[in-house]
């Protein structure tokens, strides 16, 4: 005996979803393997450690100008005053003796930090008589140049105002030999010079001071990503004279070209790979970051577009999940009032001929409930599978309506409820008649479903500007604002009628705005002023306007 030939395994399906994550953890490797590569390409570090080199020197440089600026308002601070409350001859040299004994008391106390000065001068551009007076009287160095003093002095008033925003300026000359002059201008509200006060300085001691103090960091520093030494820095003059600091041999260089009060001077930072704090996050060119972005950004666009994809697909099966339930429900209980009424005929168990017609109206009923829910699936999968094409021709309204009336007429009578109609004379409309019957038909059965108990439901026409207007009206309690449009997508409910023991397949709207559409007009829903809701499908009118006609008589 052969064994029976096992049945092949169904194919399986592939949703879009499953697709889209695979390409997502495809990109998603893709971008973490291009960062890994990216962050680790040691031919970026010398370009790191220049960078960093160029950030230290321009830091130190601005640290540097601050604090000479600082020290300098410090120690020129009773210039102003004094100049200004004093313009008669004598006072500059007064204004230098009381700055020359405020620096002998900050150094006697050591309260507050100044700066290694000799001598204080006063330059009177008007008359080009320089003054100079020693800060320590006993002190034995020799007196500094005065003719180059009073050439700088001289030089430094003349400088156009707007040369730098700095109060003050170390000037450094060669004729100065080892010292250098701290100046300040003081000018009048024109720009004038009045006045040029300097502090003779030791240039060495003064850069030191400047840039040789702990702690010696800059905004990068701060991070821990560079250490500072001896040979980390140096200071030369605008003829290439070196003042201050030895760079050491085999370092990345960087130079900074010194403004404000040290313009003129440049500052060289010379940093080894060994001063720079590894791991370091090395830069990267901006082909590579634009690739790596792209990479991310087109890994997050997959994402989620698969996460909407799943849900979107969720979704869809809990509402195939919901529409085969209702369609169930929906056939079994015409099927089950069929053959109730088939079995009882067939056995002539009917007592009267009242009871038989009774039967015979509630089959056809029945059947004509059946063909209106497979016209709705047949319809709706239509639709999705090809472009329907209907056959528009002048349809009656009248004659639209009548159709209508008959193929609702024992779903009203058995529901216990009322429908009467009314259209504008001779209201004609371009459609296909099949479909808009179809579409009523649809309507009137939420209606019937949702309305109250006894309810009046009126099939009304209106006609105007071109245009017909069809309209169903029930007295139910309306639908949400918010609720019109999202109930004519497909397999959609309220939320209230989903817990409730109404049942249905969610096409029916969804069948009647495809059929709207496909006649070239529209459909919508608004609640009535009193009470209910209006379901108006607007069609093209094949007919000029019309006076209206009376309603015809309610069918009960």
């Amino acid at each position: 005996m052969t064994s029976p030939t096992p049945y092949p395994a169904p194919p399986l399906r592939r949703l879009w979803s499953s697709r889209l994550w695979i390409l997502a953890a495809a990109l998603g490797a893709l971008t973490v393997h291009a960062a890994v590569v990216t962050i680790h390409d040691g031919n970026q570090q010398g370009l790191a450690i220049g960078l960093v080199t160029q950030a230290t020197a321009m830091h130190l440089s601005a640290l540097a100008s601050a604090r000479l600026e600082r020290l300098a308002l410090e120690g020129f601070a009773p210039a102003g005053p004094l100049a200004a409350s004093n313009p008669e001859p004598g006072t500059g040299r007064a204004t230098i003796e009381l700055l020359a004994t405020r620096q002998r008391s900050a150094e006697a106390c050591a309260c507050r930090d100044v700066l290694p000065v000799s001598h204080f001068l006063h330059f009177d551009p008007s008359s080009g008589r320089l003054e100079l007076v020693r800060v320590d009287s006993a002190g034995s160095g020799p007196e500094p140049p005065e003719r180059a003093l009073t050439d700088l002095a001289h030089t430094e008033a003349e400088s156009p105002r707007g040369a730098s925003n700095a109060a003050s300026r170390l000037i450094v000359d060669p004729r100065l030999g080892d010292r250098g002059v701290v100046a300040l201008v003081q000018r009048d509200d024109h720009g004038a010079p009045l006045a040029v006060y300097g502090m003779v300085v030791n240039t060495t001691s003064t850069l030191a001071a400047l840039f040789d103090r702990a702690p010696q960091r800059s905004a990068i520093d701060s991070a821990g990503l560079t250490r500072l030494d001896s040979l980390s820095l140096e200071v030369r003059s605008a003829s290439g004279d070196r003042l201050f600091g030895t760079l050491g041999s085999g370092r990345a260089r960087a130079i900074a070209r010194l403004g404000g009060p040290l313009r003129g001077l440049t500052l060289t930072i010379a940093l080894s790979p060994s001063r720079v704090a590894t791991p370091l996050i090395a830069p990267h060119s901006p082909i590579r970051l634009w690739h790596l972005g792209a990479l991310l950004i087109g890994t997050i666009l997959v994402l989620a577009i698969a996460v909407t994809t799943s849900r979107r697909e969720l979704l869809l099966a809990r509402a195939r999940s919901d529409f085969i339930a209702g369609v169930s429900h929906d056939l079994r209980m015409p099927l089950a009032q069929i053959l109730i009424a088939s079995e009882t005929l067939s056995m002539q168990r009917e007592r009267n001929d009242a009871e038989r017609v009774s039967l015979v109206s509630s089959i056809v009923r029945e059947t004509r409930r059946l063909v209106a829910l497979v016209d709705n699936v047949l319809l709706f999968s239509r639709f999705g599978a090809v472009e329907l094409k209907p056959s528009l021709r002048p349809v009656a309204v009248a004659d639209l309506f009548a159709d209508v009336t008959d193929a609702v007429r024992l779903a009203v009578e058995d529901a216990g409820q009322r429908i009467e109609t009314s259209s504008a004379s001779g209201a004609v409309v371009m459609a296909d008649r099949r479909l808009v019957r179809q579409a009523l038909v649809n309507l009137i059965d939420n209606a019937l479903k949702y309305g109250r108990a006894g309810q009046h439901i009126r099939l009304v026409a209106e006609q105007r500007d071109g245009v017909v207007r069809l309209q169903v009206e029930d007295e139910g309690p309306g639908i949400p604002e918010a609720e019109r449009n999202r109930i004519f997508e497909p397999y959609t409910r309220l939320g209230h009628d989903q817990v409730s023991e109404r049942t249905g397949t969610g096409l029916g709207l969804a069948v009647v705005r495809q059929i709207a559409d496909a006649c070239g007009g529209r459909v919508w829903l608004e609640n009535r002023p009193d009470r209910g809701t209006r379901a108006v499908m607007e069609l093209r009118s094949a007919a000029p306007a019309a006076e209206p006609v009376a309603a015809t008589p309610e069918i009960a």
